[in-house]
């Protein structure tokens, strides 16, 4: 009886091939892929993080509703963006059935709240840096200055 080996082959993501030369300032782990380039995938697609605000900060739950908060974003495209983030673990589907029609509200799952975090520090960033923009003072805020207690809590809340 023949004995067939199995070769493992390990495959070298492009990532570990062009950052092995340079010593991470902040990281205390070695990374096999890179995952802000991970992350992204998702919520970096165009209107993704948007949606998550709009679902998690301001309750904004129904299709029709999203459509309106979400100024110029195409019914087809939101559609779309809904059920990748929900396929990826960041919403879920609620659907109520107790009278005809059927109505869908959308919800943030823990993962979805962890990406909320991520979309309030990038708030945080645009309040100090873009302050001409975000703010009618145009005074730069600090993160206290901008969330209430809830949200900092949030915000400190360990991943």
């Amino acid at each position: 009886m023949k004995k067939e080996s199995l070769q493992v082959v390990s495959v070298e993501s492009e990532f570990r091939k062009t950052h092995r030369p340079y010593p991470a300032r902040f990281v205390n782990v070695e990374f096999a892929d890179c995952p802000v380039e991970s992350s992204l995938n998702t919520l970096g697609k165009k209107w993704a993080m948007l949606i998550i605000r709009d679902i998690g900060v301001y309750g904004i739950d129904r299709f029709s509703q999203l459509l309106k908060s979400l100024s110029g974003i195409p019914s087809k495209i939101l559609a779309t963006r809904l059920k990748e983030l929900e396929g990826e673990g960041f919403l879920a589907r609620n659907v109520e059935r107790a009278v005809p029609p059927q109505i869908v509200r959308w919800s943030l799952t823990d993962k979805g709240l962890d990406a909320a975090r991520v979309g309030m520090m990038m708030a945080a960033f645009g309040c100090k840096w873009s302050a001409d923009k975000v703010f009618d003072d145009k005074r730069p805020r600090k993160m206290h200055e901008i969330y209430n207690r809830e949200g900092m809590e949030l915000l400190m809340r360990d991943f």
